[in-house]
């Protein structure tokens, strides 16, 4: 094989892997790592309204408490019990090990009212149990991502109740009783990313987890004559010259970074993902694009995220400005669950401390004062307006650069389709 053969197949395999080595190396921190934070088939539930003080990932929403599990489904199925929400809005992101989306387990799809689902592996062909729903996941290991909806300030030790209520439980403890004695060690190594024999090592044995899938037979033919894959021989792998290895990953990084830059579209100085997000099929830089500029997001049904870094003269957000987005009546963000406006720091991603402890403005907000037709103005600078009639629509800005996002749950086909988009942020 001549070198320009081996660095086309080792960078269609860089591709391919990252956002399966991604979501590696979050398994591995999170349930098999060290510093791991729970077991798996064991929901962690993190009951904290996100803040400036409570906040440890970039970018995290105001208006859900976080909740996950990772499931081992190479035995038998999971099954995750589900509440009465009481009509409370709640989904379980439900994504394969590949990131595409199985489904939404929550209201939009299922309702508010109590449920077992049967979670099933791609290698199980057993019977289920009557009343049970069962969702067909194609890879033996998944993440299952709870949002709860927060209501109001004083709402959080009703959504603690709430989350002690999602149990997850193996199929075999949930028809018997009797606590499962199922092996849940994967016999993976740690996650490492010391040169790339040993990330394409790693990532061989993480493919070797769950069958083939049929969409990927042709790709996976290919790059086995590099030595990767789940039967890759490592013997070839580490017969590959490492500046030829090196530099067509770094290549393939350089190829995910410049697809990037077209992410989505731009409308109003907003950029929205609309279009094959969270169901990829073999569409490998799509799939590698999405991790790395928005790992683990949803399918646009379930909700829709535009951020804007500019205002309508394209010109970048910052707190030395005061601006306005106006919403007639007929263009308010058209969900059926809720939206919210959240406030950014451009630097980190991270929430900002502002006097009135307000760090998004939405549908839930307390107080909203909308005009006499119906429409919003939402006002956007660093000091508190001096009218009053601007003090109820106040996003607090920092004294910096900054950039926002607007989160709509359950949005409507317009939106999912563009015939809806946000208006421009205007500087006043």
């Amino acid at each position: 094989m001549n070198e320009n053969d081996a660095t086309k197949l080792i960078t269609d395999a860089y591709v391919y892997g990252y956002p399966i080595m991604g979501m590696y190396e979050l398994l591995y921190q999170q349930v098999l790592g060290p510093n791991k934070s729970t077991k798996m088939n064991e929901f962690l539930h993190i009951a904290v309204v996100s803040t400036p003080k409570t906040s440890f990932v970039p970018a995290p929403n105001n208006d859900t408490t976080y909740s996950r599990a990772w499931l081992d489904l190479r035995e038998e199925p999971i099954i995750i019990e589900t509440p009465d929400s009481n009509d409370r809005y709640y989904s379980i992101q439900l994504t394969d090990l590949f990131t595409d989306i199985t489904d939404n387990l929550g209201k939009r799809l299922y309702g508010t009212k109590k449920h077992s689902f049967a979670i099933v592996g791609p290698t199980w062909n057993g019977k289920l149990p009557e009343g049970v729903i069962p969702v067909y996941c194609k890879t033996t290991i998944a993440l299952a991502f709870l949002r709860i909806l927060i209501k109001g300030e004083n709402d959080l030790e009703t959504v603690k109740d709430l989350q002690k209520n999602f149990v997850i439980k193996p199929l075999s403890e949930y028809i018997t009783g009797k606590t499962s004695n199922m092996d849940f060690t994967l016999g993976l190594p740690d996650y490492c990313v010391g040169n790339y024999y040993e990330y394409f090592e790693t990532m061989n044995k993480v493919l070797a987890l769950t069958p083939m899938i049929q969409q990927d037979e042709e790709l996976l033919k290919k790059i086995k004559a590099v030595g990767i894959g789940a039967n890759g021989k490592l013997e070839i792998l580490r017969g590959i010259p490492e500046k030829i290895l090196k530099d067509a990953c770094n290549g393939a990084k350089e190829l995910i970074d410049q697809n990037g830059l077209h992410f989505g579209e731009e409308v109003n100085h907003w950029r929205i993902a609309r279009k094959n997000i969270g169901i990829f099929g073999n569409d490998y830089m799509q799939r590698a694009v999405v991790w790395y500029k928005g790992a683990l997001a949803n399918v646009p049904e379930e909700s829709l995220y535009p951020s804007t870094f500019k205002d309508s003269h394209g010109n970048f957000l910052t707190g030395a400005n005061k601006y306005v987005i106006h919403f007639d009546k007929e263009q308010l963000p058209p969900v059926s669950q809720f939206w919210s406006l959240t406030m950014y720091r451009f630097s980190d991603a991270f929430l900002i401390e502002n006097k009135i402890n307000r760090y998004s403005i939405g549908d839930r907000t307390k107080d909203l004062a909308y005009d006499s037709q119906g429409g919003l103005t939402i006002y956007i600078q660093h000091l508190e307006p001096e009218e009053e009639k601007e003090k109820a629509n106040w996003l607090p800005s920092p004294d910096e650069p900054f950039y926002m996002t607007l989160r709509l749950y359950g949005p409507s086909e317009d939106a999912i389709l563009g015939k809806w988009s946000p208006p421009a942020v205007e500087k006043k």
